[in-house]
């Protein structure tokens, strides 16, 4: 949960991270200039590309789907989504039968918070340990696990460490100055009067009766941060993580999401990326691998990938990347493979291979066809940029079918459309949110059955994903193209690939390709695996790598159709 950032050029400084535990205080000191990280010390190749495995855990050869369990699917009426709810769809997001094609083809759910709290969207916790009672019971979030592992589903769950609500039992025992709590959080007795990173107000008048000083809160009155300098805070936290990830407690979650998680330790006016964040987050990292050895994590940090990819490595397992993000949707939006390049080189120089979240939006973005304004050909150009290069990919639910929506948030985080009923498939009784207008054309049971819809397309991607291991996990060699609307790589592997994509609505013809390098030697036989039908082999000219691993005026084909996406297997020629 997180605000946009202002768009700019950061300057890296040498990052001194603060290896011992913080000092206690109540009352942060203010700081001069904020501490920017410098990009990690990591092995870099010739080409200027962070070097190392491509495939460092599980969840590189994972797709997963971000869930609002509130707007999913409600079982008993209520008109609020719940697990049992969700539990009853997971066969149409995997069944667990590799042989068939009618279900989405996931294998990683990103549940967004599921603890008790007072708001729609839970991102203010009540409770740490405990299931939001609308959603259901711990035990049935663990019959919720169980169900996805035996689907080959991982499961992920959205973890606030940043702040908690105000109406958290810690922060109403923390209004007595004289409570071992009160330091858990960040008081003041005075305004200190100045603002937060994106200018909005972060110091709230406390209005309970035993304290009516001054408070911390980044995103709200309602979310007051928790004092890391406290050492009780970070300790208890620590415990909220091994709860649900340890498998001596039954639940055997998979990994989080981290909210906000650059905010997480401020440094008086300096409310990102300190140096005792990435300390934090060192222990938090050692302390999951301890308590379950296969615990994945990934951060929401939203600023640059030169920054964003400081977190990747000993202290979380991936970031999401928010500018290649853009990037993408920039890229489908204007036709132009020019930004998806110079973005993807960025990454590739900042991050250990495939280490990051690709997504196109979230639950905080204008959903990703609404920015398209509705372009069903430029929507069918992010998918295949999302699904075919490398990182972890992570859907936002609804995405699939084309779900518009803008804000105000309730209007992102509509209720996912199953049929073109009343309720549309979600619900029997009254939605808690709005469907939008265009739910009876807009839904599962309307796209499912025909091979043109966006739907159908998603599940061709998802399937290439994991038929090949190269497009899942390989290293990325970019490739250079004759023609400004073609975007162009190659996927590394036992059974390497040539990825083309043409974000443009206009044929592409006559065009060729240059590599200036990769790590292959030979000729291979290139067959398109994406084309839909598949026609036999549909083969390519053969393609020859020369001694340095490049080639150059390679054409794949004749014409690449508008918004079209070829998947070329390279074989080697018998």
């Amino acid at each position: 949960m997180t605000f946009p950032r202002a768009i700019g050029v950061c300057t890296l400084a040498v990052l001194a991270v603060c290896e011992q535990g913080c000092a206690q205080a109540t009352t942060q000191p203010e700081a001069a200039a904020p501490a920017q990280p410098a990009a990690p010390l990591r092995p870099v190749g010739p080409d200027g590309f962070v070097q190392g495995p491509p495939r460092a855990g599980w969840w590189n050869d994972r797709v997963f789907y971000e869930v609002f369990v509130r707007s999913f699917k409600d079982h008993d009426g209520d008109g609020i989504g719940d697990i049992p709810g969700l539990i009853g769809k997971l066969d149409s997001l995997n069944d667990g039968d590799a042989k068939t094609t009618t279900d989405l083809g996931v294998t990683g759910l990103w549940l967004m918070p599921i603890n008790p709290s007072p708001s729609y969207h839970g991102y203010d916790v009540t409770d740490y340990y405990g299931i939001n009672p609308q959603y259901g019971t711990l035990d049935d979030f663990r019959r919720l696990v169980q169900e996805c592992h035996k689907r080959g589903i991982a499961v992920i769950l959205d973890l606030v460490l940043n702040h908690c609500s105000s109406r958290h039992p810690w922060f109403l025992e923390a209004a007595d100055p004289e409570s071992p709590k009160h330091d858990w959080f960040i008081w003041s007795d005075a305004d200190p009067g100045w603002k937060g990173p994106w200018g909005q107000t972060v110091w709230h008048r406390s209005t309970l009766a035993k304290n009516r000083r001054w408070y911390y809160g980044l995103f709200s009155p309602a979310m007051p941060d928790l004092n890391y300098r406290t050492p009780a805070v970070g300790e208890e936290m620590l415990r909220v993580a091994d709860f649900w990830i340890d498998p001596g407690h039954g639940i055997n979650a998979d990994g989080y999401r981290l909210d906000a998680i650059r905010h997480l330790v401020e440094d008086g006016r300096v409310q990102e990326n300190t140096p005792e964040t990435h300390a934090w987050l060192k222990r938090f990292h050692a302390r999951c691998r301890a308590a379950n050895p296969r615990a994945m994590s990934i951060g929401e940090v939203w600023t640059s990938s030169e920054i964003a990819s400081t977190y990747v490595g000993d202290q979380l397992d991936m970031t999401f990347e928010f500018d290649l993000a853009s990037a993408m949707v920039e890229t489908a939006r204007t036709g132009l493979a020019r930004p998806v390049i110079e973005a993807q080189a960025r990454v590739l120089r900042c991050y250990p291979p495939n280490q990051y979240g690709r997504f196109l939006t979230n639950h905080d973005q204008t959903r990703v066809l609404t920015q398209l304004r509705g372009d069903a050909g430029a929507m069918r150009t992010a998918a295949a940029l999302l699904l075919l290069g490398p990182g972890v990919p992570f859907i936002y639910y609804g995405e699939e079918i084309g779900m518009t929506g803008d804000k105000p948030d309730e209007h992102l985080r509509r209720p996912m459309r199953w049929d073109d009923s009343a309720g549309a498939g979600f619900t029997s009784g009254t939605p808690w949110q709005g469907l939008g207008p265009d739910a009876p054309s807009v839904n599962v049971r309307s796209e499912a059955g025909d091979r043109g819809s966006l739907l159908w397309y998603y599940r061709k991607l998802i399937g290439l994903r994991a038929e090949y291991p190269a497009i899942a996990s390989g290293a990325m060699v970019p490739v250079v193209c004759s023609d400004p609307a073609v975007y162009a790589f190659v996927r590394t592997g036992e059974r390497p690939v040539l990825v083309v994509i043409n974000a443009g609505a206009a044929p592409a013809t006559d065009f060729t390709l240059a590599c200036a390098g990769s790590p292959l030697r030979e000729k291979y036989l290139p067959w398109d695996v994406a084309r839909e039908p598949i026609e036999g082999e549909c083969r390519g000219a053969m393609l020859d790598f020369g001694a340095d691993g490049s080639f150059r005026d390679y054409r794949p084909m004749k014409t690449l159709a508008p918004h079209g996406a070829s998947v070329f297997v390279l074989g080697r020629p018998r």
